[in-house]
């Protein structure tokens, strides 16, 4: 049974590897129980919480409602609280009788509280309406936590646009008993700081930047698309996916998008069969033609035609070592690439893409050459039944569509500022948020786990893992 449950974990299939798990572990005892004890923690914390609905599976339901008090957004101390109610509650339950050590450390875990926040962001940027939509979205998460009876800290504002002396800014921060920075959001400012040998106070920049190395109190959170194409590797090849043929928009960000997917496929042992920038809708069946090798096919024809001196009944055929297109480019863009495969005797090949070709706005009919891709999205744009959610978008009506990434980036950053601590001590330890599962990695870079979605009628939708591929 625990070969079973390795081989569905190794192929992605989280929650029935912990289903497994549970059931075995009836027949386990001492060490061997412990062992499983842990890895059906390891499991379900790593699920995304829109797989936490079950029914009739006590056991699962018990694990699951653990993970969810890790997750939510809350201050220590309540969590603490609500762990120990939670054994209370279920005192038979195989964690209540032997907690996993990560709940162990989090239940003595001693964090230093959040009393005072200094909020850092432009008042004068060339993208100034993306700045609005992440302050607008701190406050409100902000004010959400306040009426709903949560203790948030008290909160500072300060104009980064003018900023010329950094030192003299923690200076004043410092007088003021801040606890932690939010900001800055421009990459020079947070090279700024990364450069530094150390920080007085915490600060959790918006943005990323390449950096050998950065002091401890520095943390970075932002929407890399990477993190996008490291999850679409990891599911293209749980899914059983081999050999990649690899679609970019052309410059810089398809570039790192295109490097960020090729490094985490080969580490699966993936192979990259081919790869194309994406041209002009002209271009593009030229292109996709030779990248599946068309053209060679075509060569045969002709000469097999020109030796037997005859017409031969001819269907083109594409090449046969290629099982997955990895797309990264616009919706425009992605529109065009569907059509053109099952022009090129191509249309059986799946597409695994970023949220870059999800056009984000309800109209189905305009957008159903995207059907049937499958992508990595953020919860804001996947869950609608959510209160802070719908606040947001009754107040700032952009927020149900592209721009809601940044509302929902700023409400993370606001629950991200009181789990730092927790997060930054429990290596294994996520927080559930609007833009996805979040989880430090070594570089204390904030590393984002979306959902998994399929475009339906021209609209994303959530997919769970049973019903993925």
């Amino acid at each position: 049974q625990l070969a079973r449950a390795q081989a569905l974990e190794d192929s992605g299939r989280l929650l029935a590897a912990a289903r497994e798990r549970i059931f075995t572990a009836a027949y386990l005892s001492g060490q061997a129980a412990t062992n499983n004890n842990e890895h059906i923690w390891q499991l379900v914390n790593q699920l995304p919480s829109n797989q936490y609905h079950v029914q009739n599976e006590p056991d699962l339901a018990g694990w699951l409602e653990l993970a969810q008090i890790t997750k939510r957004t809350g201050a220590l101390s309540q969590k603490q609280a609500e762990i120990s109610a939670w054994m209370l509650n279920h005192p038979t339950h195989p964690a209540a009788i032997n907690l996993p050590s990560d709940l162990q450390k989090l239940k003595a875990l001693e964090v230093k509280p959040i009393h005072r926040i200094a909020l850092l962001l432009p008042s004068q940027d060339n993208n100034q309406n993306v700045v609005n939509a992440l302050r607008n979205g701190f406050l409100s998460a902000y004010y959400a936590a306040q009426n709903n009876g949560s203790q948030a800290p008290e909160l500072f504002f300060y104009d980064s646009s003018n900023l010329s002396n950094i030192e003299q800014l923690y200076a004043e921060l410092q007088a003021k008993k801040i606890d932690m920075l939010i900001g800055p959001w421009e990459k020079e400012l947070i090279a700024r700081l990364a450069a530094q040998p150390q920080l007085p106070i915490p600060t959790l920049a918006l943005n990323y930047v390449e950096s050998e190395s950065v002091p401890e109190q520095l943390f970075q959170f932002g929407l890399a698309a990477e993190d996008e194409a490291r999850l679409v590797a990891e599911q293209a090849w749980a899914d059983g996916k081999r050999n990649a043929i690899i679609l970019v928009q052309p410059g810089d960000w398809g570039f790192r998008i295109q490097n960020a997917f090729t490094k985490e496929w080969e580490k699966q042992g993936g192979r990259v069969a081919a790869s194309q920038s994406i041209g002009q809708p002209t271009e593009l069946a030229q292109q996709i033609g030779t990248l599946l090798q068309l053209r060679e096919s075509e060569s045969r024809h002709s000469k097999l035609q020109s030796l037997l001196g005859t017409n031969v009944h001819f269907q083109p055929s594409r090449r046969a070592d290629v099982d997955v297109i990895f797309l990264a480019s616009s919706p425009q863009q992605a529109r065009q690439v569907q059509p053109t495969l099952r022009f090129q005797y191509a249309g059986d090949l799946p597409i695994y893409a970023t949220s870059s070709v999800n056009p984000s706005i309800h109209s189905g009919i305009r957008n159903q050459d995207l059907d049937g891709i499958l992508l990595a999205e953020m919860p804001w744009l996947l869950v609608e039944d959510d209160s802070l959610r719908e606040q947001i978008i009754q107040q700032w009506p952009e927020a149900q569509g592209v721009m809601g990434r940044c509302y929902a980036m700023g409400a993370d950053a606001y629950q991200l500022a009181l789990q730092l601590q927790q997060l930054k001590v429990l290596a294994n330890n996520s927080s559930s948020g609007y833009t996805g599962e979040m989880q430090l990695n070594s570089s204390q870079q904030v590393q984002r786990t979306p959902y998994w979605a399929k475009i339906v009628n021209g609209n994303a939708v959530l997919v769970l893992e049973d019903e993925q591929p």
